[in-house]
């Protein structure tokens, strides 16, 4: 079984342990996933894959300026549209019609360019001009084709394309010597916008037009200084006129003699494949027993956990050696109904009868240790320990005793849905520092049930442990003890949270509790030692949501000892 050691780490002795007893169960798994990759070596079809590489460059690299054709947003845009235009339907039915692909089995089909982009793999390396084509196929040959094939019909279209548009650029630049209208546009250019020269020249009009404007103002047309400054104005509008035209020249004469320059080449054209890319046979052995190895030990957990919960009072005492106290049966509540409420019903009723009996037989256990105070505890949540924390705490009550339930957990509280009782005040307000509402007596509700009294958990804090571990703790457990006849915290679960161990400090006698074939025997043993680790003593155990065979015989047997004579 499972051990705690000083630094509470599990002892995985246990666990070999487990996997040593179905040893038979993992090999059965791991033959059968190896079995399964064989026959995905055999059956598959060999698949080869080649690739070719190309180097992409701007296409104003090494020629005009970037801003006499056209401005892009960046370089991340200009790659990203080339690698789209890679796998576009044009190019690639293009590559398809020219391979006559339709002649082949695996790229037969209407839409065959579709089934040739899923064999392609256009891939960038990261931080370069370079791109990766990749092709599979279930033939080398036309593997390699393909890739070259596609390679060299997106170099020729972008080639075609940038042959096209300088011609038409030029022929829009000549145009501009005709029209007024497009002589505006071409004052406009980036080439003649951002000039330094033109720039001086335009500044130097604008001084001389501010001149002119002063002097209008004071004479006449007629004055000499006027008709110098008009023929100033002149002089400058023609230097920047023919200014102009002279870069307009040079974008002509360099566009004419550099636009069929090519921006894209090929680095390494594809090479026929000579190895088998998929089934990479080897991996998927090795995939094959590590998976089986994984999926066996997991399997093999399961049936361990299976085979490990608790379902009867033998498996209570003997897989976690404490008393056995009595069995909460599995109870189907009604929404409107209370929890709680069948204890308050008349009559007998099983569930009602259960609680009593384990109250009579938690009674002695506390006399017995001279307690006022008990814990109920459990490994995990959602096992019932809420439930049979309210269920005794009412049977407590009927007896006369004055009962304060406590709801200890901070983190996931519970009674106060089960009382419909607010937040407002609770557990946590003791730590405020709001005097009107942190003391202990008015944190606390008086219930329906007479002489039961429930302390809430309160608005959930930030802290839950560091609350636990302080003084104030200490006075409202002894508070408590004066003033009612039995104290029953309702903790949170050991597994993994400490906030029962920081209880324990003060409170060191608990209940535990076990839900019927649920609760895994290991695990409700790791925490019953956190517990003995800390000095608690479990007074014993409780099967909750106890339902053998539907509870048909034991409700049976119920019935025939209640009958009234």
């Amino acid at each position: 079984m499972n051990t705690i050691q000083d630094n509470d780490n599990l002892d995985f002795s246990y666990y070999f342990g487990v996997i040593l007893k179905r040893f038979w169960l993992l090999l059965l798994i791991m033959t059968i996933s190896v079995s399964a990759a064989v026959a995905v070596n055999v059956l598959m079809r060999p698949v080869y894959k080649t690739s070719a590489l190309m180097m992409i460059n701007r296409e104003d690299s090494g020629k005009i300026d970037s801003n006499t054709i056209t401005s892009w947003n960046s370089d991340e845009d200009y790659y990203r549209t080339q690698y789209k235009l890679l796998e576009s339907r044009t190019l690639l039915q293009q590559v398809y019609d020219r391979l006559s692909l339709q002649d082949y089995p695996e790229f037969a089909d209407p839409l065959g360019w579709q089934k040739l982009k899923d064999r392609i793999n256009v891939s960038p390396i990261p931080r370069s001009r370079l791109v990766t084509i990749e092709v599979k196929s279930f033939d080398p040959v036309l593997a390699a084709k393909i890739a070259n094939t596609l390679s060299n019909t997106f170099i020729q279209n972008n080639l075609n394309d940038r042959i096209s548009m300088g011609q038409d650029v030029i022929k829009a630049l000549e145009s501009t010597e005709a029209s007024p209208q497009e002589e505006e546009l071409l004052n406009s250019m980036p080439q003649v916008v951002n000039s330094d020269f033109i720039k001086t020249l335009k500044q130097q009009e604008a001084q001389v037009e501010g001149e002119l404007a002063n002097l209008k103002a004071k004479y006449t047309n007629n004055h000499p200084d006027v008709i110098s400054r008009i023929n100033q104005l002149k002089a400058l509008k023609n230097k920047i006129a023919l200014e102009t035209r002279r870069l307009v020249q040079s974008i002509k004469i360099e566009l004419s003699g550099q636009f069929s320059a090519n921006n894209i080449r090929i680095i390494d054209p594809a090479g026929v494949p000579q190895k088998v890319y998929l089934p990479k046979k080897m991996i998927n052995l090795a995939a094959s027993v590590l998976f089986g190895f994984i999926f066996g030990v997991i399997i093999i957990f399961i049936v361990d956990f299976l085979d490990q919960s608790i379902k009867s009072s033998d498996d209570l005492e003997k897989k976690l050696q404490i008393p056995f106290l009595g069995f909460s049966p599995y109870e189907k509540f009604n929404k409107r109904d209370s929890e709680y409420g069948v204890m308050l019903k008349e009559g007998n009723y099983l569930m009602a009868e259960n609680i009593r009996n384990i109250r009579t037989m938690l009674n002695f256990a506390l006399k017995s240790n001279n307690a006022k105070s008990i814990l109920i505890a459990s490994s995990l949540q959602g096992e019932g320990k809420s439930n049979i924390s309210v269920n005794l705490s009412v049977a407590f009550a009927q007896t006369g005793k004055k009962v304060l339930l406590v709801d200890g957990d901070l983190r996931r509280s519970r009674l106060h849905k089960l009382f419909k009782l607010s937040l407002e005040k609770g557990l946590s307000n003791l730590w405020t520092d709001d005097e009107s509402k942190n003391s202990f007596e008015d944190n606390i509700y008086h219930t329906e049930v007479q002489n039961l009294d429930v302390m809430t958990s309160g608005q959930r804090p930030p802290n839950p442990a560091e609350l636990l571990n302080t003084p104030l703790l200490d006075s409202f457990v002894k508070w408590a003890e004066e003033k009612y006849d039995l104290l029953i915290i309702d903790c949170p679960a050991l597994m993994p949270v400490s906030d029962t161990l920081l209880w324990g400090r003060l409170i060191n006698k608990a209940l535990f509790v076990i839900r019927y074939g649920k609760t895994n025997g290991n695990i409700a043993k790791i925490a019953l030692e956190r517990l003995q680790h800390t000095s608690i003593k479990v007074l014993g155990g409780v099967i909750s949501q106890y339902n053998p065979g539907g509870l048909t015989s034991y409700r049976k047997t119920y019935h025939y000892y209640s009958q009234e004579k």
